[in-house]
């Protein structure tokens, strides 16, 4: 993916914003670091070991896998690697919030059919209580064109988190709009 962005961004960025690529990136990078809730967990580990006077067994991290030295001095790295002691769900964290800080802030390009937003306000005028029937039916008609128009698409993403399919289930089950 950074590689993609790095060489040809003015293509790829819009793929993967409506793809929903960016987005799965940031719910990565705003998670929390596995390690700080094992330093934070075990502080309150201390303090309650301090006290109880029941003595317990610390969780102890797995023994390092043992490598013979004649095979580690074959391996590029291998000494900085074994003494690297990231957790693989930090490294991924730590990955998106590079991502993030390199693509994602700052000059990012809008795209030139934001379908999404398109989808959102849609939703907006058929939801509304109080929209007349020829809003309504308007808002419907532009939304139709978006899925049969051939110089527009929708992808999955944006169709599942613009909220179409809810708002127009609660649009055709909504008993209280004046039907003719």
């Amino acid at each position: 993916m950074e590689l993609l962005l790095s060489k040809v961004p003015e293509e790829y960025r819009p793929a993967f914003r409506r793809e929903g690529v960016f987005h799965e990136v940031e719910l990565l990078a705003d998670r929390t670091l596995v390690s700080s809730k094992k330093k934070a967990s075990s502080s309150d580990k201390d303090k309650d070991k301090d006290l109880s006077d029941a003595s317990s067994v610390p969780d102890l991290p797995p023994p390092p896998i043992s490598v013979s030295p004649a095979i580690a001095a074959g391996i590029p790295g291998f000494k900085k690697l074994s003494s690297l002691s990231l957790d693989p769900d930090d490294a991924v964290t730590l990955r998106g919030r590079v991502i993030r800080f390199r693509f994602l802030t700052g000059k990012e390009s809008a795209d030139a059919d934001n379908v999404f937003a398109t989808l959102r306000r849609l939703v907006e005028r058929i939801s509304g209580p109080s929209a007349s029937e020829k809003e309504v039916s308007n808002a419907l008609k532009e939304l139709a064109t978006l899925f049969t128009s051939v110089h527009t698409s929708v992808s999955s993403f944006e169709l599942l988190q613009s909220g179409v399919i809810d708002g127009l289930l609660q649009f055709a089950t909504d008993k209280s709009r004046n039907r003719t």
